[in-house]
């Protein structure tokens, strides 16, 4: 591995610069590190390989503001888009979309000031309604990570869909299965359709393989929605190696990430990065038994 570039990356933002933050738990430093790591294994490997002749692109669609702010500590760390932007070797094209304004506004700004600026844009809007657009700016023969990180079940399956259509593209997806699922399921399943219906994508038995969930725990439910979701990468986009954790806060599940990848040496990156948190634990940041 690398040496660990992070706290460098913290220092450049830990000053006040005026604009909006985004306040965040302990575990969001524990998934922005692991990202960070991957970019960085990535980049170095693959930037200037023959096979990517149209480089690396990046793609991130709940980008917020740039910078996040811990509410433990009140320490400032850089977002998913400017670690990008801070790869050891470049994007060829940085593409973020989000929809606050005045948080769109700020990400852009930040950009500016970063090795990134020629080649960054911030799309501001619905990320289900700017991919198309966004899109439309990855070269071809490129290789392109995508870093999707919604607060809820509500990433449109046909969203993700359209990004996986690019090629070689490595997914990072947070799937709100505690924070909303879990909450919400009963509600969703009364609507039709549903925002749920949107996230699972055409063709998903979700709906029937719920009815036949006899007890419904919260690790059965979890379980039961992430297994459908990952058989639906596969079936419909081809995704064929994944990885997955679950986010914590001390013993608490509070939602799980699922990487995703076309080509087994993606795997095999993220396995490489995910081994174990900064102080060599694992209670930010472990497997589902």
């Amino acid at each position: 591995m690398p040496r660990d570039r992070w706290p460098e990356l913290c220092n450049l933002y830990k000053s006040d610069d005026g604009l909006p933050v985004r306040d965040v738990g302990l575990w969001t430093e524990a998934k922005l590190f692991f990202w960070n790591r991957y970019i960085d294994i990535t980049t170095r490997a693959m930037v200037g390989h023959p096979k990517w002749s149209g480089g690396l692109s990046y793609i991130d669609l709940y980008a917020g503001p740039g910078i996040c702010r811990l509410r433990d500590t009140g320490r400032r760390i850089p977002g998913s888009t400017l670690i990008a932007a801070h790869a050891p070797k470049p994007f060829i094209a940085i593409l973020a979309a989000e929809r606050q304004p005045e948080y769109a506004d700020a990400l852009s700004r930040r950009l500016q000031n970063t090795p990134a600026a020629a080649v960054a844009r911030v799309f501001a809007g619905d990320c289900n309604e700017s991919v198309d657009r966004m899109i439309q700016h990855i070269p071809e023969r490129s290789l392109t990570l995508g870093f999707i990180d919604p607060e809820a079940m509500n990433i449109d399956f046909a969203t993700v869909e359209k990004l996986a259509s690019c090629g070689q593209v490595d997914l990072l997806i947070l799937f709100a299965d505690r924070m909303d699922l879990v909450r919400n399921v009963d509600g969703y399943e009364k609507e039709r359709p549903s925002v749920l219906d949107k996230m699972m994508g055409l063709h998903s038995r979700w709906r029937e393989l719920y009815g036949q969930l006899i007890n419904r725990t919260p690790e059965k439910l979890c379980r039961l929605f992430a297994d459908e979701y990952m058989r639906q990468l596969q079936d419909r986009l081809g995704y064929r190696f994944f990885g997955e954790q679950v986010m914590k806060s001390g013993k608490k599940p509070l939602y799980r990430i699922i990487f995703a990848s076309k080509n087994k040496k993606g795997l095999e990156f993220w396995d490489k990065v995910t081994q174990k948190d900064r102080g060599g634990q694992t209670e930010l940041f472990e497997p589902e038994a």
